[in-house]
């Protein structure tokens, strides 16, 4: 082997740097749902201590194959994709995404407007990150409203934190797929000098329309009994016919005899059958003759109409087999540097990013063609996400020589965004993002057993757009927190406690172009200002080390977003008409947690119980009016929820030798949003669970290490959703699926360089899945079966 070392280093390089004329072979191919691979659906590092925390760190992510952060950390308990297409998703906590879950870089808030509208995904480099940290559960003392429902911290390399132990280090990364197209990333880092340490890297992704096994749209698109709101959202038209039960009505109206050709009443055929024996004509009451098509003795309860559907047709013609308008493409580089002495260090780093890609829906925007017979016919384009986005971030840390404080951190972190929706390439909303955001933290050693983390953070958001079809006026946001966070340790008990205070500010700005919808529209645009309270505290007993029991209370409550508050118009990627309502008031949250747990040598089990109630829970109600387009008219309602829950987990591990081991790990989770208000129109509208409530789940997962070869394999069973919500009629059930995907690999060193080979599989069963919470569940499915083939590079 040593003797072919230089050809087969070779062989690797072009491998990497050829990619892209494999992709150009395979267009067609793509697949953004790469899951979660290796060891699976397993939370590693798992909550004890710090706040509810927990980490994956680079060699689990390693592990971990995806595309966007919501399918990154989708194995772990509690934790659910929020996809709205492939190309797009967030996580899910507990059913809460959005707004409610606040997405972090390096600890500072990012500009994060996948609240506002879920297609407008972050782009991030998954192979620069070396760690990912997730709050489960309120974490809104250190993060503010926004982690009303958790937060997700991404760390990656771009602020080097240390001083490497050899000048260079660095990967390079390059994969090719059937059903996921191709991506590139590189990532190096070096010392400078004495004290500097640099970063450079980038990445490119990029892939066609996505492979499905079947159709591209759900069974019940094309169920005759489909109603008119489920069609909207399953884009289709449905050629209904509404028949009149002639034999019901004894008498025909007389007055309607008289008058039909009349143009004076505008009468017709429907309003001649009645089941009055008179009429009146001229103030004088006259017999109504006799319906000759009466039958007597009929059933009262036999419907005076029946719907006939002669025909249900797609908006735009889909293929069996793809996904609709699922490209995409994805860009980044980053380069970053830092100081760094023994007590204190601080960085720079800079990001460019770039993203294109499609939702697999069509809108219709207000440009219709007229046809050679003179009517007007509505045209349906595809529906486009296309961002840019530059960032800087600072970040400071100085450790001073006193035995009461021992870290101080300071970091600065800002952003210019384009975010733009497009049908075809006309641009129907645009928004420029300018985001500022501080974050300053002194961690305290107070005694031995008690210590403390307090500090301020402030952010500020302008949104100003274009677009003839905005659904935002233009607007700002100032958010300001102070919080404390205490833990005392008195083995085997341990105590922590925070409290934190927000400001809260949302203005909308003079914007003489934007037009309003037809329905509430953000009220009066009314400036609103919010104070906000969070306090949490949990109490923990450990029992000889080996098991716990932990107790935690939290108290949140969070500010209505700008959409929430303003929008009023047209949303494209949302397939909606959002209207938002100026005066709705803060939410509030009060939470409880039950958790037990064991660990002991390689075994780990855990289980939690939860439930929070919400008091002015805000939701995106439907009205049960659609406009033409096919866009649903839905509006920001405030009520009271509860969610409530079970997450459990295990794991095992099991060393034999160096470098050589087993684990097998599993999980299980159920969550219900429910609604525990008495509102009728809730009950009307949304019914007593929220829509696309998460389904219930579990998975199993065994990975290998042995030596220079590692494998593993992941089974997760999603199952039929119990626990209904409403969409005006009864949302149906998507039916239970189930997802298998495996890896294998091989290690190999030569000279200084470390090559990684890989194949991996996802959907391996090329089953068609259509997760309940998916809001495009009925246009789209996940990704069919993908193999891909992998190299890695180690510096």
């Amino acid at each position: 082997m040593v003797r072919y070392q230089k050809e087969v280093l070779l062989a690797s390089l072009m491998m990497l740097f050829t990619a892209r004329s494999a992709y150009a072979q395979n267009k067609s191919a793509g697949d953004t749902l790469r899951s979660i691979k290796l060891p699976m659906a397993v939370t590693t590092g798992h909550v004890a201590g710090q706040w509810g925390k927990t980490k994956l760190d680079r060699n689990q992510l390693d592990r971990i194959q995806a595309q966007t952060i919501g399918e990154k950390l989708r194995h772990i308990s509690g934790v659910q994709n929020a996809s709205f297409g492939p190309n797009s998703g967030m996580p899910m906590i507990r059913s809460l995404s959005g707004s409610r879950v606040s997405l972090l870089s390096n600890g500072v808030s990012v500009n994060d407007l996948s609240g506002i509208s879920p297609n407008l995904n972050p782009n991030v480099d998954m192979e620069n990150l070396r760690e990912i940290e997730l709050f489960k559960g309120a974490a809104s003392v250190l993060f503010g409203g926004k982690a009303i429902g958790g937060a997700v911290n991404l760390k990656d390399n771009t602020i080097p934190v240390a001083r490497l132990q050899k000048k260079m280090t660095g990967q390079a990364v390059a994969e090719v797929g059937t059903n996921m197209g191709n991506n590139q990333s590189l990532s190096v880092n070096t010392n400078i000098g004495k004290y500097w340490v640099g970063h450079i890297g980038g990445m490119r992704l990029m892939h066609g329309d996505l492979k499905i096994p079947g159709n591209a749209k759900a069974p019940i698109a094309y169920d005759p009994k489909i109603d008119h709101l489920t069609a909207a959202m399953a884009q289709v038209n449905v050629d209904r016919e509404t028949v009149r039960n002639l034999t019901l009505y004894p008498y025909l109206s007389q007055f309607v005899l008289d008058n039909m050709g009349n143009p004076k009443w505008d009468l017709s055929e429907a309003d001649l059958y009645t089941f009055e024996n008179y009429s009146f004509i001229n103030g004088v009451k006259v017999l109504n003759p006799r319906n000759d098509k009466y039958i007597a003795g009929q059933d009262p309860n036999i419907p005076l109409y029946t719907e006939v559907v002669h025909g249900i047709t797609d908006y735009v013609p889909v293929r069996r087999g793809i996904m609709p308008n699922s490209h995409a493409e994805r860009r980044s580089v980053h380069a970053g540097a830092s100081y760094i002495r023994d007590n204190f260090q601080i960085g720079l780093g800079l990001y460019a990013l770039e993203g294109y890609y499609g939702i697999p829906g069509y809108a219709q925007r207000n440009k219709p063609v007229h046809s050679h017979t003179g009517v007007w016919t509505p045209v349906y384009e595809a529906i486009n996400t296309r961002s840019y986005a530059h960032a800087w971030q600072l970040e400071s840390t100085l450790k001073p020589k006193t035995g009461l404080i021992s870290e101080i951190k300071f970091n600065y972190r800002g952003e210019l965004s384009d975010d733009r929706e497009t049908l075809g390439r006309y641009r129907v909303n645009k928004f420029d993002s300018h985001r500022h955001a501080i974050r300053s933290e002194i961690v305290q050693e107070f005694s031995s057993f008690w210590s403390g983390t307090s500090g301020f953070d402030f952010s500020f958001l302008r949104l100003n757009g274009e677009g003839d079809r905005r659904y935002i006026p233009n607007n700002l946001s100032r958010e300001g927190g102070l919080f404390t966070l205490h833990s005392i340790d008195l083995n085997p008990i341990a105590v922590h406690l925070g409290y934190r205070h927000d400001w809260v500010a949302r203005r909308t700005l003079s914007d003489p172009t934007y037009q309003r919808s037809r329905g509430m529209a953000g009220g009066h645009l009314t400036a609103r200002d919010f104070s906000l309270q969070h306090f949490s505290g949990d109490i923990r007993y450990s029992i000889f080390d080996i098991a716990y029991l932990q107790a935690i209370f939290s108290h949140a409550e969070r500010a209505p977003g700008v959409n929430e508050l303003y929008a009023g118009n047209d949303h494209f990627a949302m397939l909606v008409e959002e209207n938002g309502d100026d005066r709705l008031n803060k939410e509030r949250s009060d939470s409880y947690e039950l958790c037990v747990g064991i660990k002991h040598d390689g075994l780990k089990l855990s289980a939690t119980r939860y439930r929070s109630f919400f008091k002015n829970y805000l939701y995106l109600a439907h009205t049960g009016i659609s406009r033409s387009g096919g866009f649903l008219v839905k509006e920001w309602r405030a009520s009271d929820t509860e969610i409530q829950g079970w997450e459990l987990e295990g794991g095992y591990r099991y060393d034999w030798a160096v470098n050589c081991y087993v684990t097998l790990n599993a999980f299980a989770d159920l969550v219900k949003n429910i609604n525990t208000s008495d509102e009728s129109m809730r009950k009307w509208a949304e019914g007593d669970y929220m829509p696309n409530l998460p389904t219930s789940r579990y998975g199993i997962a065994v990975a290998l290490q042995f030596k220079k070869f590692f494998g593993s394999a992941d089974f997760d069973r999603y199952l039929r959703q119990r626990y209904l919500g409403k969409n005006i009629n009864m949302e149906p059930a998507m039916p239970a699926y189930s997802l298998l995907a495996g890896q294998i690999g091989y290690k190999m060193s030569i000279k200084r360089y470390e090559l990684v080979y890989f194949i991996s599989g996802n959907n391996l069963l090329n089953v068609e899945a259509r997760p309940q919470n998916s809001i495009l569940k009925y246009l789209a499915p996940l990704a069919g079966r993908n193999i891909s083939l992998g190299l890695k590079l180690l510096i």
